[in-house]
């Protein structure tokens, strides 16, 4: 049957990076910006909304496979939004196939144009195009910006249709570099175990990993106490030079200034220093930097934020062949980094 190569763009006002694909996907304001396609080395053709539906996502049935390059991406823009809203038929999801983790499986890097500079693959960049797509991809609010504190200008029909030109020549760059890699002689394809294992894996992420809410927050809201209180003490310890344990530039020379050479704020290091007893000023202010320099508080706030409202539900987490192993890793919120519990404490 002939394959179908394809690329989505869309507009949200949701960030893909802090929410994920599944929020981004499910939120009301996200739409589809235009769709490329094409079938086997054919022509790519371009779709916008208003467009009828193309004949390969109007019949799916008489194509296998249909090739994204990050299928988890695409396949809840396509569920979520093109079957819904625009009438595409939906696509089992045996008929599908992904790029991306073809590549990885065979030790090459997941981004698109990276990929392509290792396996030889021309890819046109244009930064102009890229301006386009962020310009187009960002719906305003209405809330004021932290920078700006005002309300974003509204969009230049002109400058508009420019950008979905340059949109629509970006997404068709892409679709001829997934086709040109997924061709590549030289990534091997899946074995039918492994193919098992990257269908397995789209189910384990569409069903997702429940989240324990109530507990996020709570934790949430202890580590943002904790490392309040640890810049309130740098505050008053440094008389108003350290007010943050981010500021490791102004920790580094304080603690100089005290007769040490530290160059960095490295576990090993700030180990190292108080191995060897320090003054107490110095000992406090390397104790309140391991105290408060902790990833807790933007990790907790991350797992709620990709989080679904409904069920607690994380989706999308987890990538199969994230090393050249093919073990899986951990993306957006990270569920391969999470702390074990002590042996001596209670699992809940």
């Amino acid at each position: 049957m002939p394959t179908v190569f394809g690329d989505i763009e869309t507009c949200s006002q949701r960030n893909l990076k802090a929410c994920g694909a599944f929020i981004y996907a499910t939120d009301p304001s996200t739409d589809v910006l235009c769709l490329c396609y094409a079938v086997d080395n054919g022509d790519i053709q371009v779709w916008k909304p208003g467009n009828p539906v193309p004949a390969p996502f109007a019949n799916p049935a008489d194509y296998d496979p249909f090739v994204w390059d990050n299928w988890h991406f695409d396949r809840e823009i396509y569920t979520r939004i093109l079957v819904p809203r625009y009438g595409f038929t939906p696509i089992p999801l045996e008929r599908q196939d992904c790029a991306q983790r073809l590549a990885l499986a065979n030790a090459y890097p997941a981004e698109l144009d990276l990929r392509c500079e290792a396996l030889g693959v021309p890819y046109r960049k244009d930064p102009e195009a890229r301006k386009a797509m962020l310009r187009l991809s960002r719906l305003p609010t209405g809330e004021p910006t932290k920078k700006k504190r005002k309300k974003p200008k509204p969009a230049d029909p002109a400058q508009y249709e420019r950008d979905l030109a340059l949109l629509g020549e970006r997404c068709k760059g892409d679709v001829a570099a997934t086709r040109a890699c997924y061709n590549s002689p030289l990534l091997k394809p899946l074995s039918p175990d492994e193919r098992l294992q990257l269908l397995l894996d789209a189910k384990v992420n569409t069903h997702g990993v429940c989240a324990n809410i109530p507990f996020l927050e709570a934790a949430h809201a202890l580590a943002v106490k904790e490392r309040n209180a640890v810049n309130v003490r740098l505050n008053e310890l440094t008389a108003g030079v350290v007010t943050s344990v981010f500021q490791r530039d102004k920790i580094i020379k304080a603690i100089n200034a005290r007769g040490h050479t530290l160059t960095s704020l490295t576990k090993r290091s700030v180990s190292a220093t108080l191995v060897h007893k320090p003054e107490d000023y110095v000992r406090e202010l390397l104790t309140l930097r391991q105290r408060g320099a902790f990833n807790s508080v933007q990790k907790f706030k991350k797992l709620m934020a990709f989080a679904d409202p409904g069920d607690h539900r994380i989706r999308g987490a987890l990538r199969i062949y994230g090393a050249g192993t093919g073990r899986w890793s951990s993306i957006g919120a990270q569920l391969h980094n999470l702390k074990r519990n002590d042996a001596e404490l209670p699992a809940n």
